[in-house]
């Protein structure tokens, strides 16, 4: 018996004034999705349907709503690449979005009446990391990759340079895959405990877990494969623990 599809189902109220042009291009867009969307693994498009109209209802239960969107998907884990990872759908969600004033978002699977909603997926990909000497390896995900400068003194002192190059991210999306790093304990400006991981070899720091912060760590971009091309975003720190 095969597993019934996912039914994505978009609600719009475009913002007043937008010229009919925009708005037609924007259709356009959407519809272009059906063929542009290509599936990671086979290349082929996967959006197995898209249908679009105006709202004609007489009913006053709209909303201010005038537009819907139905995507029909052959599971939950095409519906989510779709949603996070498309390049093609990213892109047409990032210019659309200026035009949009409200949208109501309700995804189906035919004939489930009853139980959870469907698990968020978890965002951002994984990048392999490693130390100096190699003793070390891990893999961390980030959801943007990009660098957060640290200007803290501590920064300072144990790279040697004016920043060290970070990002926050969950416990979990850290993981160890070869080696054990060693550990060096400090007091922070918070007055808590901050723990700095390195390789006990080459001295690469990995990353750092901060007591103020227990379900984070930060993790130096700098050692993730691909680190060196991140971008330097308009945002950084000079709080130490």
């Amino acid at each position: 018996m095969s597993t019934p599809t996912i039914t994505h189902i978009v609600l719009f109220a475009y913002r007043p004034h937008i010229p009919w042009t925009d708005l037609e291009h924007h259709f356009a867009a959407f519809t272009a999705l059906r063929t542009q969307c290509l599936h990671p693994s086979t290349r082929q498009p996967y959006i197995l349907s898209l249908r679009m109209g105006k709202n004609r209802s007489w009913e006053p239960f709209s909303k201010g709503l005038t537009h819907g969107f139905v995507l029909e998907f052959a599971s939950q884990a095409d519906l989510d690449y779709y949603l996070t990872t498309d390049p093609v759908h990213l892109a047409f969600s990032r210019e659309a979005g200026p035009l949009i004033e409200d949208s109501v978002v309700v995804d189906i699977q035919d004939g489930v009446l009853f139980g959870p909603v469907a698990e968020k997926p978890r965002a951002g990909r994984e990048y392999r990391g490693s130390c100096h000497c190699g003793a070390l390896e891990w893999m961390a995900r980030l959801e943007s990759p990009e660098h957060v400068l640290c200007h803290c003194r501590t920064c300072q002192l144990l790279g040697g340079a004016p920043y060290s190059c970070n990002q926050i991210i969950p416990r979990e999306d850290l993981v160890m895959t070869r080696g054990e790093p060693a550990c060096y304990i400090y007091i922070g400006a918070s007055g808590k405990k901050v723990r700095c991981y390195f390789c006990p070899t080459c001295t690469s720091h990995v990353y750092h877990h901060q007591d103020a912060m227990p379900g984070k760590v930060i993790v130096r971009t700098l050692l993730l494969k691909g680190g060196k091309t991140c971008p330097r975003p308009a945002r950084s720190s000079r709080k130490d623990g």
